[in-house]
């Protein structure tokens, strides 16, 4: 298969790790909207879901825009807790040296995943960066990732993406974008993110 013309990151659990201020945020939403703190137990196999599967998972009586608004409210005072891949930046700047443009796919609202990207030092480093209140429906679906396509003005077959879960494998699936599964299933798999560069130099001999 031919070396891709960009390459699509999740954000959470592939460039950055915030599950911990996002469990902190979630927790305090429990607390407000369904009366109940959020517990480690009940968050941890949904991280990464899009605000909407929140509400169904957790039993919260809000609207989307609601949580949104309480998110936006409440993760930035637990951003200090993010941790960035030292491997992030080199990586990027690899991809932006061989020509490749770079975008992130994420389920996390705007605001936020600005947020988090200026806290890591990665905001300057990504040609689009798309997010799941830009389209109808967050990943699995593969609205995301199509919009992204579309913004960069490539096909299916010219992108890979790069995830870490369930939700972003089964978005590529349905986009019909070759999955790069970090520490996971996919397409092939790799278990750093510095090893993306050497798979590209591998597809591109």
């Amino acid at each position: 298969m031919p070396r891709p013309l960009a390459i699509l990151f999740d954000l959470d659990g592939v460039l950055v790790s915030s599950e911990e201020p996002w469990f902190r945020t979630v927790e305090a939403a429990g607390d407000r909207f369904r009366g109940s703190p959020i517990t480690r137990e009940e968050f941890s196999p949904t991280f990464g879901q899009g605000t909407a599967a929140d509400i169904r998972e957790f039993g919260l009586s809000c609207s989307v825009a609601q949580l949104d608004a309480f998110y936006l409210e409440t993760f930035p005072r637990f951003v200090g807790h993010v941790w960035t891949d030292p491997e992030a930046a080199r990586l990027l700047a690899r991809l932006a040296g061989l020509g490749l443009r770079r975008a992130v796919v994420t389920n996390t609202v705007s605001r936020l995943a600005a947020i988090i990207l200026q806290t890591s030092g990665l905001e300057r480093a990504f040609d689009l960066v798309a997010c799941a209140d830009q389209v109808r429906e967050a990943k699995p679906a593969p609205d995301l990732i199509f919009y992204a396509l579309e913004r960069l003005d490539l096909g299916a077959k010219e992108a890979w993406m790069v995830g870490d879960s369930r939700y972003d494998r089964e978005a590529a699936r349905l986009a019909e974008v070759r999955f790069v599964g970090l520490g996971t299933e996919g397409d092939c798999r790799v278990e750093r993110l510095g090893e993306l560069g050497d798979l590209l130099d591998d597809e591109g001999h």
